[in-house]
């Protein structure tokens, strides 16, 4: 009997070593699969917005009231796209924290954590799969997908991804016409838009 229970407590001690790896490990992959989904999504209703020719556009960038420049189309272009989304839920009036969690999610605000409390007045909506996707700034294009809706982590490169309007993969930044929705790149070092570090923004599309 003493065996058996000193081969079950090692058993038991190899499970709480590994068992946390493992699970890390599978939600990464389920994490991974999901993006690769949502890339898919948003990429093919923006195709079919530009076949309407209703892409706005961005490239003349204005300062607002407080200064800051930007293009009120930007937000336009979003709630444009959405329309080609099955929404279940939009949040575009002062409401964006109902479609996003923004109290205990990362959002690219300033440093880590950088918590989004005072996102409402950000644009967001909810897809039939259950994903959330959130304007950076209605003037300003990066579009944050959380492909765990409001569930943890909501983090930046964990279930949480970048991408933006772009031309055939160029650098502009904000452009008249563009033709593609492109992923951030990729950030290993810890930043504003990859707190924590390792955010495969890019390469994860591609394996």
């Amino acid at each position: 009997m003493a065996e058996v229970l000193i081969t079950l407590g090692i058993i038991g001690i190899v499970a709480a070593m590994t068992l946390p790896s493992l699970i890390g490990k599978w939600q990464e992959k389920q994490w991974k699969v999901a993006y690769k989904k949502a890339y898919s999504s948003i990429s093919q209703a923006f195709l079919r917005m530009q076949a309407n020719e209703e892409f706005l556009d961005i490239s003349d960038l204005t300062p607002n009231d407080s200064g800051v420049s930007g293009n009120d189309n930007c937000g336009e272009n979003f709630k444009i796209v959405s329309n080609y989304f099955n929404a279940v839920k939009k949040c575009f009036d002062n409401n964006g924290c109902e479609c996003f969690e923004c109290a205990k999610g990362q959002a690219g605000i300033g440093t880590a954590p950088d918590y989004l409390g005072g996102g409402n007045n950000r644009y967001a909506f909810i897809d039939y799969s259950g994903m959330s996707w959130f304007l950076y700034s209605n003037r300003e294009w990066p579009i944050i997908v959380d492909v765990n809706g409001f569930k943890a982590p909501n983090k930046l490169g964990k279930d949480r991804f970048v991408m933006k309007f772009a031309v055939n993969n160029s650098a502009s930044m904000y452009i008249e016409s563009a033709n593609t929705i492109q992923p951030w790149d990729d950030i290993i070092e810890k930043q504003r838009w990859c707190p924590e570090g390792n955010c495969f923004y890019s390469s994860w599309l591609l394996e």
